[in-house]
Parts: structure tokens; C-alpha cells; sequence
């Protein structure tokens, strides 16, 4: 007589059930703990604590405060609209149309300067799957930028006589590079990394725009 394969399956959807709402609620604790107490006043005994689950589930998750904060970071980076991949309008410059797109990645990096601080040297180490996740939406982004600076060349707003994947690496370095001089320089405002990253882009984007 043949086994039910289907009776494992109630079981197996409540076990899952159960794990989500689990790391819901560590996810949960984490924000508000980070967000009212601080990154760096805050343990992971807490973070167990405000959940209502056990230290080992949560170090299940992540095994440091750095790996909840790059989940939390992940959460929210998905939200952001993707970037490059509207179209070229003709009676803008350039260089205001590519700040557009990276201020939005930049300011979502500035509205959480203590957590960004932490979590941007780990995505530079490919640390965890969640960094590796922040590294693949930054794959992304360079893909897109090549295909926006690809139209522009075809509306003939920049020249054709260079490589887009070249120049979109460029840009990308200029804009991360303007992110961790920000950090670093433990600014308050966002505008000023943004009116750097414009004096960065300046001249590049005006060598090539027609």
C-alpha cells in the first residue's frame, strides 16, 4: 500500500509558517531596537528577548548584530525603485538626470548613517548571503547604467567613440567612493555627499555628453 506523500504537507507548511514568524519577529525587534537604543547598545540577548524566541534562533539567522543589520538593510533595499531605467529626456542634462538616479541609492544609504557604517565594509567582504544580495542589486545597477549611457549615445546625447561598460564602472566607483567619503567624514546632511558626488561626476560626464 502506498504512503500518503500529502499528509507530510500540513505539517511541513506549519513548520514554515512558524520559521517566518519567527524571523518576522527577530527582524521586528531588531528595527526598533537599532532604532531606539542604538546599533551598538544593542545585543543579540535582546534582540532574543524582545522577540519571544530563544538566543540560538536568532543566532540561527544571523550570527552577529553586523548580520541582522545587513537583513534589515536587505528588507529595505528591495523596496527601492530600480534605477536607470526610464528613459533619457532630451531637454535635461546629463549629469542632473544620472544625480537623479544615484541620489536615490544614496540617500537610502544616508537616511541610516550609523547601520550603513557597519554594513557597507561587509558587503565589500561578501560576508553573508544578504551582503551577497546587496552585491547582486549593485550587478544590476551597473547593467542598467550600461543600457542608459547605451540610449544615450542612441538619442545622441553622448559621444560613441568609448565603451559604456567601462564608463558605467567608472561612474559606479565615483558614486561609491563618494558614499564611503560621506561616511567616513561622519556628515550629517546627505547633500553634501550628493554635491560631491556631482563634483566627481562633473568633468567625466561632460567629456563624454555631446
Amino acid at each position: 500500500m502506498k504512503a500518503n506523500s500529502s499528509s507530510a504537507t500540513p505539517g511541513t507548511g506549519l513548520r514554515e509558517r512558524r520559521k517566518t514568524e519567527k524571523l518576522d519577529a527577530i527582524k521586528r525587534a531588531a528595527r526598533h531596537l537599532f532604532e531606539t537604543h542604538g546599533y551598538h547598545s544593542t545585543r543579540m540577548s535582546e534582540v532574543a528577548r524582545v522577540a519571544d524566541v530563544g538566543f540560538g534562533t536568532v543566532a540561527a539567522y544571523a550570527s552577529d548584530k553586523a548580520g541582522l543589520a545587513v537583513m534589515l538593510f536587505v528588507d529595505d533595499l528591495v523596496q527601492l525603485p530600480p534605477l536607470f531605467v526610464g528613459p533619457i529626456k532630451a531637454d535635461r542634462p546629463l549629469l542632473d538626470q544620472l544625480m537623479d538616479e544615484f541620489s536615490v541609492s544614496f540617500k537610502f544609504w544616508a537616511s541610516k548613517p550609523e547601520l550603513s557604517r557597519i554594513v557597507l565594509p561587509l558587503v565589500s567582504l561578501r560576508s553573508s548571503p544578504h551582503a551577497q544580495m546587496i552585491l547582486a542589486r549593485r550587478e544590476v545597477m551597473r547593467r542598467c547604467l550600461i543600457e542608459w549611457i547605451d540610449r544615450a549615445k542612441e538619442l545622441r546625447r553622448m559621444r560613441t567613440d568609448f565603451d559604456s561598460a567601462q564608463a558605467s564602472e567608472l561612474f559606479f566607483s565615483l558614486y561609491i567612493h563618494a558614499i564611503h567619503e560621506w561616511f567616513n567624514a561622519e556628515l550629517t546632511d546627505p547633500q553634501l555627499g550628493l554635491d560631491r558626488l556631482r563634483f566627481l561626476l562633473e568633468i567625466p560626464v561632460q567629456r563624454l555628453a555631446l
